[in-house]
């Protein structure tokens, strides 16, 4: 289990350029500030090795299934289990 303290949605496809110059660079200034972060792609992205990055920035073109809730509760599409 990996906690998120911060999750940017980006409503378009996650090429190499645009994810280092633009939204990564964007993205860090949480993390340094809250913790680990998540980049959520709506239109997939460029393989991760591609990508490059940070070591607290999880990158995924889908929304996860399962989350688990602050108070430690899971959740699957929109309901607690």
């Amino acid at each position: 289990i990996i906690p998120i303290f911060s999750t940017s949605l980006q409503a378009l496809f996650g090429d190499a350029k645009t994810h280092q110059t633009s939204v990564l660079p964007q993205a860090e200034t949480y993390i340094n500030r809250f913790g680990p972060g998540l980049i959520l792609y709506w239109f997939g992205h460029a393989p991760p090795e591609v990508l490059g990055g940070h070591q607290d920035v999880f990158v995924l073109g889908h929304i996860p299934k399962v989350f688990m809730m602050p108070t430690g509760n899971l959740a699957r599409d929109g309901q607690c289990l």
